[in-house]
């Protein structure tokens, strides 16, 4: 596939203007059904130029032989690892419209609703010379209007937005998948109030693709609806949240952080439930059903954290990803947690709800006919993504050499040591006017950063959860001179940061993140915020012995083992101590995923019928 294009960019623009304006007026498309075909490839070639040219003409980008490529093998089923900065959005569109051509119908994942409607708009131009229609559903696009965008031939959504319209339609159609059954549905309802909204699941392109089909894989997203009868349940949820505070930690409970922390109840616990209880309705006099209502009061004040797991939005408890540091309004955490923190914080609590139906992302884009997507961060990924999807990672060389220099890890004793030795590098820098962006795990973190920095006099600008309406607009300004901004994960992926030749000169951006992550590909996502397109820029992470990562993840048998070389160095200890954390939780991600992808093909097998 790779021999046959061309070498540089302008040999790509070779079509005439009469092909250009065959292609306009519909001529050229009759020959683009076969584009997709391999052994197609000289058309497959015309195609991509045409569009190619178009892109230069409409929009004024003319595209690089890495985003050329880039589109061609994401037409034939790659993920594309392209180096930050390279363009991925316009290759992804390039490859969108080969796609759309078919005239089926394709999906474009993008991480959160600003970029879906930013990029739909961002390549309109594109997208309508050549002939093909774009629509971008976000979690404000009003319900009757979702089939109409459907119906284009190219939708920009989340993830999230693209799995709860399947599960939608898939409870309207009573399951009904298979074309047969669908017609059958459709001759009996067809003049029904109510009709699915899409068209099918034929291709998808996933952007930052290892985000969905590696971190967010084993995510279920549900749908649910109100359960009756559950007053009593609620009632006992409101009970537990003071009799709660008359249980101690390890006198009454245990809390196991590395069994995903786990409630056990101790004989003088279980005693001190009982006698709470007794003068309660009938509803707790079971055992094992006070005993779940206590281990919810417990997750609630001891696990779930307020402004690291969630927020309070307009009086209502808000979920947080930890991934990205984004919140998730509209989504809430099921069997009663959800209702139990709300009882814990003081607000209204929400009817408790049963699942109608449920669906893992990784078992989502499995449906799919066709999958491909692109990534900065693909590292380390190739047989998990080759064993679950039958996807191959094509790894496209950077335009120009990257000149990010990542730093030695900075190492202390306790988290008090790196905030002050973390503040300090930051003024540093600020003192030589070098712009610092500061990524950070917890919302409370940024906040504390930023409220230090502030006492110090040195301006800065907060992203996180609270503060996400402008997220493109502060990390586009994170570059220049002297600016300092504090994010959260979130860290605006998407948004390219532009540095001034006065920035350039100072050593460029500077990220500092302040906490590793258990993934090391998400502290490098975070980490190519600088150094974008060849410019300067460094990278440096700051680790503590208190690191919550090394505190839950480090493996049982390090211990034993340092106690034996005593001479090991501090430093050396703890960046030993964060690469082993970091594997061992990486490993256990990968553990649950492989399950999973096991479990639901034994699911199809055991649902299917046999050949013989």
């Amino acid at each position: 596939m790779h021999q046959n294009l061309p070498e540089t960019t302008s040999d790509v623009l070779a079509p005439t203007a009469q092909e250009i304006l065959s292609a306009r007026n519909g001529v050229y498309r009759s020959q683009i059904s076969n584009a997709l075909d391999p052994a197609n490839a000289t058309i497959k070639m015309q195609a991509l130029a045409l569009v190619a040219r178009l892109a230069c003409i409409h929009m004024g980008q003319r595209p690089s032989f890495p985003q050329l490529l880039a589109a061609m093998a994401m037409t034939e089923g790659y993920l594309i690892q392209l180096a930050p900065g390279e363009g991925k959005t316009l290759a992804v569109a390039m490859a969108a419209v080969l796609i759309a051509w078919t005239v089926k119908p394709l999906h474009i994942v993008t991480a959160n609703d600003y970029l879906a409607a930013r990029d739909a708009e961002l390549m309109s131009p594109l997208f309508s010379a050549c002939g093909v229609g774009v629509a971008s559903i976000t979690s404000d696009t009003p319900p009757q209007e979702l089939a109409a965008c459907y119906r284009h031939c190219i939708v920009y959504a989340t993830a999230k937005q693209f799995l709860a319209d399947y599960l939608r339609d898939d409870l309207l159609l009573s399951g009904a998948r298979d074309p047969l059954r669908r017609r059958l549905w459709h001759l009996q309802n067809g003049r029904g109030d109510k009709q699915p909204v899409m068209r099918g699941l034929y291709a998808v392109i996933i952007d930052e693709a290892d985000g969905i089909l590696i971190d967010e894989a084993t995510t279920p997203l549900i749908i649910a609806s109100p359960e009756d009868d559950k007053a009593d349940m609620l009632t006992a949820i409101r009970a537990a949240r003071s009799l709660v505070d008359e249980m101690r930690l390890e006198q009454d409970y245990v809390l196991y952080a590395k069994a995903g922390n786990a409630v056990h109840f101790t004989e003088n616990g279980k005693h001190k439930i009982e006698l709470l209880s007794q003068t309660l309705s009938s509803y707790w006099q079971v055992p094992t059903r006070r005993e779940e209502i206590f281990t919810l009061a417990i997750m609630a004040r001891e696990v779930f954290q307020l402004d690291r797991h969630y927020i309070i939005q307009e009086g209502a408890v808000v979920i947080v990803d930890e991934g990205t540091g984004r919140s998730m309004p509209g989504r809430s955490w099921s069997h009663g947690i959800h209702q139990s923190i709300e009882a814990r914080v003081g607000v209204e609590l929400t009817p408790l709800t049963k699942i109608s139906a449920r669906m893992t992302f990784q078992e989502f884009f499995r449906h799919y006919h066709r999958l491909s997507g692109a990534s900065g961060t693909l590292h380390g990924l190739d047989m998990e993504l080759w064993k679950t999807f039958g996807l191959r990672i094509l790894r496209v060389p950077p335009r120009t050499p990257s000149q990010l220099k990542v730093l030695r890890k900075q190492t202390f004793l306790t988290r008090e040591d790196k905030l002050n030795g973390f503040v300090r590098h930051i003024e540093q820098l600020h003192q030589r006017g070098a712009p610092v962006l500061v990524g950070t795990r917890r919302i409370l973190d940024s906040e504390e950063i930023a409220s230090i920095l502030r006492s110090k006099h040195i301006v800065c600008t907060v992203l996180n959860a609270k503060e996400f309406e402008f997220e493109a607009q502060v990390i586009a300004q994170a570059g220049a001179l002297g600016c300092v901004t504090v994010a959260t994960n979130m860290a605006g992926r998407g948004t390219d940061i532009k540095i001034s030749a006065d920035v350039a000169a100072a050593g460029g951006l500077h990220v500092l993140m302040f906490e590793a992550h258990e993934s090391p590909r998400i502290d490098w996502q975070l980490f190519g915020r600088a150094g974008r397109q060849g410019a300067q820029g460094s990278a440096q992470a700051f680790v503590s012995l208190e690191e919550e990562l090394i505190v839950k993840f480090t493996p049982s048998w390090f211990k034993p083992v340092s106690s034996l070389l005593p001479n090991l160095r501090t430093a050396f200890k703890i960046r030993l101590l964060q690469w082993l954390s970091q594997k061992h939780a990486a490993s256990i991600s990968r553990k649950q995923r492989s399950h999973l992808a096991f479990v639901q093909k034994q699911l199809r097998e055991q649902l299917g019928f046999s050949k013989n």
